[in-house]
């Protein structure tokens, strides 16, 4: 009972430490008209569009505690609950109690309501009143010389949001998950990383030998290995992914949003510098689908959810193959984000 008790306090801390951050939680162009239950960090949340703004609320009604989920967005400016007709606005203010109309509604009668933004086509949400980053960045998305492919969701993956960007910033792993796509059995060797901080970034950069794709190649996806610069963004549940080839530069855009300590969405747009026709789009993201198909039976095998501390040497990294994921690993203890359960 005890260790339940302790696993349990963990995992409040690991999603205590994730609410300051920026997380994605649908596709803005999936709400419409309708409000819609999303869970984050272990809590139900429920969206709607009022007064033409995305807002996000706890879903649950102030009065008896039914979802405001199942309710109905009333003239596009209030959120109706389905028990007893209560109505929120934007702010998560009751403005109107049908059973009491004409009297005073009390002040307590608001529902939670938290910091909402929409970018990049998706409606993000903080859990905590003052967001300490900023949203991921993705550069690419105004740039009107780089082609957009569309958003992609993936999921839910039984795995933590840190597990999910620790694969996709983890390159040793190519040859054997990824081969002849993003390596080469018979070239295991790892590159030479380089590591460092810039701004609220982790910053992992190298050089590799890459089978030839449409994403690294100028001969038709056809050939022998060709060389690839990686320059890899990452905060604890994201990665931009930017690889320099001869075809020119081809950006991968992912987050992991964190339902849970076990459970995470990803969100992913792709972008390049060539062959730009969106007709196209298509075959680069069956390549995607292919590698995340690749990793996703892997990172949902990995124990403990979250990461064991590097002091307990449960995962031992070797140097200097692991340094990007010995200083992702670093960093995430410097901003107390709990591990091991």
């Amino acid at each position: 009972m005890q260790q339940l008790k302790g696993a349990g306090a963990v995992i409040e801390a690991y999603h205590t430490s994730l609410e300051p951050f920026w997380h994605p939680i649908l596709p803005s162009d999936n709400l419409k008209d309708n409000p819609v239950a999303v869970e984050l960090l272990g809590r139900g949340l429920v969206l709607s569009r009022l007064d033409g703004a995305a807002v996000v609320f706890d879903d649950v009604c102030r009065h008896l505690g039914a979802a405001l989920s199942r309710g109905t967005v009333v003239d596009g400016c209030t959120l109706r609950c389905p028990y007893h007709g209560w109505s929120y606005d934007k702010s998560g203010r009751c403005v109107d109690i049908p059973a009491r109309r004409g009297a005073a509604i009390p002040r307590e009668a608001r529902v939670r309501s938290y910091p909402t933004r929409e970018r990049y086509g998706l409606v993000w949400v903080c859990l905590d009143e003052e967001p300490e980053r900023e949203i991921p960045a993705f550069p690419e998305f105004g740039d009107s010389e780089v082609h957009k492919g569309p958003l992609r969701t993936y999921g839910p993956w039984r795995a933590s949001a840190p597990r999910i960007v620790m694969a996709a910033l983890d390159d040793t792993h190519f040859p054997w998950v990824h081969p002849g796509i993003l390596g080469d059995p018979a070239n295991p060797e790892p590159p030479d990383h380089g590591v460092y901080r810039e701004g609220e970034y982790l910053v992992s950069t190298y050089d590799m030998m890459q089978p030839a794709n449409d994403t690294v190649s100028t001969n038709g996806g056809a050939g022998a290995l060709e060389k690839v610069t990686y320059t890899n963004y990452v905060t604890p549940t994201s990665i931009r992914l930017v690889k320099e080839s001869a075809a020119g530069v081809y950006v991968i855009w992912q987050v992991a949003t964190p339902i849970g300590h076990d459970k995470s969405l990803i969100f992913s747009r792709q972008a390049r510098s060539f062959d730009r026709d969106p007709a196209r789009d298509p075959e680069y993201e069956r390549l995607q689908d292919t590698i995340l198909e690749q990793d996703r039976p892997i990172v949902e095998s990995q124990r403990p959810w979250l990461l064991p501390p590097l002091s307990s040497r449960m995962m031992l990294y070797v140097r200097p193959a692991d340094l990007p994921l010995v200083a992702f690993q670093k960093w995430l203890e410097e901003l107390s984000i709990p591990q091991e359960v």
